[in-house]
């Protein structure tokens, strides 16, 4: 009896994450405001290994962190630990892991990898082929974003040799419920967001239209997200599910970034269709107003 009852509990503990995944999915939270511009001094790799300190933001008043650049032929190796950091899941709403950029003199930035969190400390080892740049790290709704957002966490310390680069942040397009970590709770033991991940990743391409603009892709990545969830609640190895979660990731980016793209041809085509810069547009109206006038 007692293993029975272990069991349904079990089912139900599935079943309650599994409700709150859903909520998470149909129900987003509160938005953002407009695009920023963040203003970074940047680091010139010249060779030698040159320790760089990092700095928190208000989003994570607590962290700390340091990277280790090394410039080796035509690359630049880097080293990020962190400290003191807090479940990006925390921010509520669409965010869930943090991920580190470069931020080259002129763009743009580059998404080198995102972090995961072993109780309050992560690292990161990468690479990049920039000389010069400042450094991020943010909160974002998954791994594979192409812009950093608003929830910037740490930085590199201003340097006196470094040239001033700008970087626009995307503000109102995620959706949160705390815009700072500061009371919150640190993890203990490794942190997996990469179920949430793809399910936020398909909600954003929900969220830009893709059922409409895109749908065979999103189609692709809807059956991907229930693939993802059947090893979820089969309980699989962890890194089976993680990769098709980050397969579900991948193709809901693509989904919305063709739903995107079709968006902005539609306002470009209703533009033109309305006579807002179509060459053939003005073409004709001299003549049609040349006639008018005769």
């Amino acid at each position: 009896m007692r293993r029975i009852l272990a069991g349904s509990s079990m089912r139900i503990g599935w079943a309650v994450l599994f409700s709150v995944f859903l909520v998470q999915f149909y129900n987003p939270t509160g938005v953002a405001k407009a695009d920023s511009l963040l203003q970074l001094s940047t680091i010139n790799c010249t060779g030698a290994s040159v320790r760089i300190a990092l700095r928190s933001t208000d989003r994570l008043p607590e962290a700390s962190g340091a990277a280790r650049v090394e410039r080796k032929g035509g690359t630049t190796e880097i080293d990020v630990k962190l400290e003191s950091m807090k479940p990006a899941s925390l921010f509520g709403g669409d965010y869930n892991t943090y991920v580190l950029w470069v931020v080259p003199p002129g763009g743009p930035a580059e998404n080198l990898g995102e972090f995961t969190l072993d109780g309050s400390e992560a690292a990161l080892r990468t690479s990049t082929p920039a000389a010069e740049f400042g450094i991020l790290v943010t909160a974002e709704p998954h791994y594979l974003v192409r812009s950093p957002s608003a929830f910037v966490v740490l930085e590199n310390e201003p340097n006196a040799n470094g040239r001033t680069v700008g970087q626009e942040l995307l503000e109102g397009v995620y959706n949160f419920t705390r815009s700072t970590l500061d009371d919150a709770k640190e993890a203990k033991g490794q942190v997996h967001s990469e179920v949430k991940q793809a399910f936020t990743a398909v909600r954003l391409a929900r969220r830009a239209g893709a059922a409409r603009l895109a749908g065979a892709e999103f189609a692709r990545a809807q059956g991907a997200l229930q693939e993802t969830l059947a090893l979820w609640q089969a309980r699989k190895p962890r890194p089976e599910i993680a990769a098709q979660a980050r397969e579900t990731v991948r193709l809901a980016v693509t989904a919305r970034r063709l739903a995107e793209e079709g968006a902005l041809q539609g306002t470009r085509n209703e533009t033109e269709g309305s006579g807002g810069g179509n060459g053939e547009t003005e073409e004709r109206t001299p003549r049609r107003m040349g006639r008018d006038w005769r």
